[in-house]
């Protein structure tokens, strides 16, 4: 861990990570930082820009890192692209990602913390239907919206 004021953002990063900051923080919130930024041996960002963001505003003070070493400028140049360009790559199975959401429904779990927004969810499965939670005698969280996947 390093104190966060210690990392610099790359000045010349082309990726605008503004509307992914908010499920990001969430993401950190729920699960843990299960993923350090990786920084270069002068602690410049190479991938983790949105985590970067994320923590400082949540306003933490630390946060983990992983320094790549070793790399020429070329090589980093590259890394930050490749890390950000080879997730636009892959592909969902909408059947097994419908499956998941059906798991995690069946756990009590907010989708919301999946990244995607119910909405999404929604029509992706086809046959959700977004509800509001007075329908649930056990429903505790005030101004929520739930999703109701069938099987």
């Amino acid at each position: 861990q390093i104190k966060i004021e210690e990392i610099l953002p790359y000045d010349q990063n082309p990726r605008d990570n503004s509307a992914a900051v908010e499920k990001v923080a969430d993401s950190i919130k729920e699960f843990g930082w299960q993923q350090p930024i990786v920084v270069d041996e002068e602690k410049i960002i190479l991938a983790g820009h949105t985590r970067h963001l994320a923590a400082l505003s949540m306003g933490l003070k630390e946060v983990p890192v992983s320094i790549a070493k070793g790399l020429t400028e070329a090589q980093k140049k590259a890394y930050r692209i490749v890390d950000n360009k080879t997730s636009e790559l892959a592909e969902w199975d909408k059947e097994l990602l419908k499956s998941e959401f059906l798991a995690l429904q069946e756990l009590d779990f907010d989708l919301n913390l999946t990244g995607f927004d119910l909405d999404e969810i929604a029509k992706m499965s086809g046959e959700a239907r977004v509800v509001s939670p007075c329908i649930f005698s056990n429903a505790s969280k005030k101004d929520s919206t739930y999703l109701l996947l069938s099987r």
